[in-house]
Formats: structure tokens, sequence, C-alpha cells
């Protein structure tokens, strides 16, 4: 039987491949996750489910021109042979031109990505949670038919990090998470409302509760009809406003941005949005999913605004991309061990603005399409910026709410971020990655 290699071990060894074949400069990532998830369905377990994945990835520099290779397989003939592949590959690659980092100091930031009670999220654990939530969601009103999305999840991942150059880094996490579905039923018609969340600690998940929102939500559509089409202001809830938000944030990317991919070339210094909206990217919020000490490249992390008050600052970049503009590295690299280096938003904030609940964006307009669920975004195209999307929610006209669906609405992104009114007071709860609170626009178009 081939013995597999430790995490440790396949990185040195795989780098000493490398620099055998005749690399100059190496960095690779190790990566495993372990997930375990339940699903109930009519008080009966549907599914019990463990998946793990693990992996290495090595990208070689040969001469400054790059190669990439990954395995699965974690035996001293697979690794060697994907160190192989790498520096063979990379005779079919442009020179980049990049150094690096070295053994850095200790970074003893506790980002609180690995709780103590973790482990208690177990399969009874989730059982008893599912069955207490269906209970509430079939009490909770007459109209429920089904309960058919219902199940826990515990998820756990580690990341280590090894270049030529000394650095070594590890980062691991640990997460709970539950989510119910409920559909309501009246005249015929069904409507599905869903309540989910994921914290580090299985004590603050509150399964009665979130399976009475979700009746809410299912429920409070009910009978949602289209409207006219026209122009109409539109409030997207902070459930949907980073979702929204997050199509179109690929343009906030270096190396789009030096390939002409965006519509922010030439645009550094100048205001893309309104006066009050900040962008930043914050990859030392304690205990949340984008959270780390270091990017995919080795490099320390830090908070940054991308736009401040309205006005770009900057973008996310990478190695690469940072030295095309001679400055400095930035910290944003991200990479998977199959995969390229990039770069990306660690915890994507927007500036909530304190005073402004949803009742009070509600009220300033006489009538507002309130946003709560986004029906794919397929005609929506990230580099242009152009909006096609279905939508479901309310319009709210003069205090009285009106369920719709089976609207769409278009516009323009980079449009949007000057059409802005205001921004909410507050963020969806969880251990997530996008910040976004709730965002009023002065207008869109609207078809049904």
């Amino acid at each position: 039987m081939t013995q597999g290699l430790g995490a440790e071990e396949a990185l040195e060894r795989i780098m000493a491949a490398a620099k055998r074949a005749g690399a100059q400069a190496c960095d690779a990532v190790f990566d495993e996750s372990e997930s375990l998830s339940l699903e109930v369905f009519e008080s009966a377990v549907k599914n019990l489910e463990r998946s793990d994945s693990v992996g290495i990835g090595l990208r070689v520099l040969v001469d400054g021109r790059p190669g990439y290779s990954f395995t699965e397989r974690l035996t001293a003939e697979a690794v060697d042979r994907c160190a192989e592949d790498a520096v063979a590959l990379s005779r079919f690659t442009d020179p980049i031109d990049i150094d690096l980092p070295g053994a850095a100091a200790p970074d003893a930031e506790d980002l609180e990505l690995v709780p103590p009670g973790a482990r208690e999220w177990t399969p009874d654990a989730m059982l008893q949670a599912c069955l207490e939530a269906e209970e509430a969601a079939r009490a909770a009103d007459r109209r429920v038919q089904n309960v058919p999305h219902l199940g826990g999840t515990r998820s756990k991942g580690r990341m280590l990090l090894a270049n030529s150059n000394g650095f070594r880094g590890v980062r691991e996490s640990v997460s709970v998470s539950f989510g119910v579905g409920v559909v309501a039923r009246e005249s015929g018609v069904d409507k599905m409302g869903w309540d989910g969340i994921s914290w580090r600690d299985s004590r603050l998940l509150r399964p009665s509760d979130m399976a009475r929102e979700a009746v809410v939500r299912a429920t409070s559509l009910l009978g949602a009809a289209p409207i006219p089409s026209g122009s109409i202001p539109v409030l997207f809830d902070e459930r949907v406003s980073g979702q929204f938000l997050g199509i179109f944030l690929g343009a906030f990317l270096a190396d789009s941005v030096q390939k002409g991919q965006s519509r922010l070339v030439g645009k550094m210094g100048e205001r893309i949005a309104v006066e009050g909206f900040h962008l930043s990217t914050e990859p030392r919020l304690k205990g949340m999913a984008g959270s780390k000490r270091f990017d995919a490249e080795g490099i320390p992390t830090k908070p940054r605004r991308l736009v401040d008050d309205g006005v770009l600052r900057d973008f996310l970049h990478n190695l690469e991309t940072s030295r095309r503009e001679g400055r400095a590295p930035t910290g944003d690299a991200t990479r998977g061990y199959t995969g390229k280096v990039s770069a990306g938003f660690a915890n994507l904030q927007i500036d909530a603005t304190k005073g402004n609940s949803t009742n009070e964006l509600l009220g300033r307009y006489p009538r507002v399409l309130h946003v709560v669920k986004l029906e794919g975004s397929t005609g929506c195209n990230p580099v242009s910026g152009d909006i096609s999307i279905g939508v479901q929610g309310f319009v709210v006209e003069h205090g009285r709410s009106t369920p719709v669906d089976r609207v769409s609405l278009s516009g323009n992104f980079f449009d949007l971020l000057m059409r802005l009114t205001a921004l909410g007071d507050r963020y969806r709860p969880g251990v997530h990655s996008s910040f976004v609170p709730a965002v009023l626009v002065s207008e869109m178009d609207l078809a049904s």
C-alpha cells in the first residue's frame, strides 16, 4: 500500500521536487476541508453525509515563467509528478515579475475562526434542531404545506501555505449552519420562504425562531402579482444587497482594470459613487468567513478602503498586478489548490448609516419597490455593468405593502452607484464575508 504524506511533509517534498526539476522559486498551498451535513423531511432523516477533500497546488517560477499544477493524491510519487508537470508547463507561459515573500514574523492576532464549542453541533443536535424547526413552522400558519428544506451543517477547513523563501503560514476555521425553507399555499399558488444562518457557535442558532421567520417570508408573498412597467425607487433589502452588488465587484480587480476589462479603467481618484459611500476590504474582522492574517501569496493583510466617500482610491492586487504598477503588495491575493493566483475581497464591507432603519428608508418616497428575493442574474454583465434581473418583493405605497413577483429590474451598476439615496443601518447577521446594508436607489427601470 502506498504511504500517504502529511500536510507539512507534502509541502516540503513538492517544493524540493520543483527545485530539482529546474524551478528557481515556488510556492505551494495545501487545502483540506471536512463537511458534515444532515437533512430532514417530514420528521425523518433524509440524508446524513460527510464529505472530505484534500489537495496540494504548486506554482513554480522558471526564468520568471509561471507553471501551475495540482494533485489530490498525497503520495510521494504523485507529489513529485505534480512538481515535474508544473515545471514542464512553465515553458508555455510568459514571464512575470514577482518576488515571493520571505519568512514572516509571527502574527499572534486571534481572528477567532476556531471556536472551542463547534464540535457540539453533532448529528443528534442537528436532528433535534430540525424537528424543533419543523414543528414550529407547521404550527405557525395553517397555510404551510410542507418544509422541504431543513438541515444543519458543520464545516471545517485548514490551509497551509509555504514558499521557497521560507514563508510558512496556517489558516484554520470551523463554522456551523442551519437553514429552513417553508412552502405556503393559498388559492392554489405556492410561495417559498427561507431563513438560514452560519455561526461559529451552535448555541447561537435559533431553530424555532428561524422557522417562524421562514413562514412569515413565505406567507407575506402570497397573492403576489406583476405591476405595470415603468421607473420606480428601489430598496434592496440587506438579505439580498450583498448578493446583488457582488455580481459586479470584479470591476475592482486590478487585473481586470489592467487588461481593460473594467468600467473603472482610468477612474482612479474620480468620483464613481455618491458622497457617503465607503467600500472596503476588511480581512481582520473577528470570526468572519473572509478573515485571514495573510493572503494566498503570504503577504500580511490589512484593512483598505477602495472607495472613500464616493471617490475611487484603490483596487485589489496580487503580487503580479502590484509589480506592474510599481507599488507595494496589498495582501489581496486569493487561490485554491486547483487554480491560479487571483485577487479578491477579504470581507467586503460597505459602511452602514446609523438611524436608517428599513421603515425609515421605505418612507423616503411615496412609492418604493422593496426587493427581498433575487431570481437569477444571467442577464447581468459584470464587465459593462448592465443589469437585467428578476426580483420578488413588495411595493410600499404610503405605508401600504403589496407583494409583487414576475418583474425584472434593469439599468447599469455604475449608474446605480451615482443614484444611491441612502444606506441602511444594519448588516445581515451571521458568519459570512459580505457586509452590505440595505441599499436605496432613486430610480430603476421595471418591466413585468
